[in-house]
C-alpha cells in the first residue's frame, strides 16, 4: 500500500509486484512521475503505445480480408495498407526506444 490516494476513490493506492500501480477499488491503474518533462515521456509512451495497438488491431483485419480477396487491385490495396501500418508500428518502437535511451541518459 502506498502512502498516495486514487483522486476518483479516494482510497489509498496499491503497488504490485509487477511494479503496476491501481486503485483496488476502481480499478485504475496510475504512474507515479517525478518532473514535468518525466510526465510529458509517459505520455508519449502510452500514446505511442495506444497507436501500435490500434496500428496491430487493423493488421489483423487486413489479414482476414486478404484471404476474401478476389482481385490483383484488392491485394495491392489490401498490401499497401499493411506495408503503412507496419512502418507506424517500426516509426513508433523507434520513437519509443530513443525516448527511452534519452530517460536513461538523464538518470
Amino acid at each position: 500500500m502506498l502512502d498516495m490516494m486514487c483522486p476518483t476513490c479516494k482510497v489509498p493506492l496499491f503497488k504490485l509486484k509487477s511494479g503496476e500501480i491501481i486503485c483496488p477499488k476502481c480499478g485504475q491503474r496510475f504512474v507515479i512521475v517525478s518532473s514535468d518533462e518525466e510526465e510529458s515521456r509517459v505520455k508519449a509512451d502510452m500514446v505511442l503505445s495506444s497507436l501500435e495497438q490500434a496500428a496491430v488491431q487493423k493488421i489483423n483485419s487486413l489479414i482476414m480480408s486478404l484471404s476474401t480477396s478476389e482481385t490483383f487491385e484488392e491485394l495491392t490495396e489490401i498490401g499497401r495498407a499493411l506495408i503503412t501500418l507496419l512502418q507506424v508500428i517500426h516509426l513508433s518502437r523507434q520513437i519509443r526506444g530513443a525516448e527511452k535511451g534519452v530517460a536513461e541518459k538523464g538518470k
